[in-house]
């Protein structure tokens, strides 16, 4: 894992999320919008959760393994970082995406289903869409707190 600052994420969830605005907005690429607005959430959690702990950058954690913080601040766990935050009961992600291979996909691996342009089993389950908007209510909160 490289080196990120309160900065570096603030400047990757602005950025990440003015993309996928844009691509929203003109309702194209979607898994590739998914992944922007995937990564603008995530950069915007690990930038609140260096807020919280009172650091400025993420070295002190994320080069000790004895840090209880660094499986937190190193994860691709939504929920996990979100929980952290103290925000478990405002943000809930749907159930879990069976993918048109029969794997089972959820806030952890998200990301991986958008990267790879994987496609859900039965795309009439909307859940992928169900995703994207519970994406948006965290991006849209974390407008408002940062």
């Amino acid at each position: 894992m490289i080196l990120a600052d309160k900065r570096d994420y603030k400047r990757g969830y602005t950025k990440h999320y003015n993309a996928y605005q844009i691509l929203r907005k003109s309702n194209n690429c979607l898994k590739s919008r998914r992944l922007l607005l995937v990564y603008c959430v995530e950069c915007g959690l690990k930038y609140k959760l260096l807020d919280k702990w009172k650091e400025n950058n993420s070295r002190a954690i994320i080069s000790n393994d004895k840090d209880v913080r660094k499986p937190i601040l190193t994860s691709h766990s939504l929920s996990k970082i979100i929980k952290e935050l103290g925000q478990a009961g405002t943000f809930r992600f749907p159930k879990a995406i069976e993918t048109n291979h029969g794997d089972y996909v959820n806030d952890e691996t998200f990301h991986q289903m958008c990267r790879y342009g994987i496609t859900e089993k039965n795309e009439m389950n909307n859940c992928e869409c169900a995703y994207e908007e519970e994406l948006i209510k965290i991006a849209e909160w974390l407008k408002e707190v940062m």
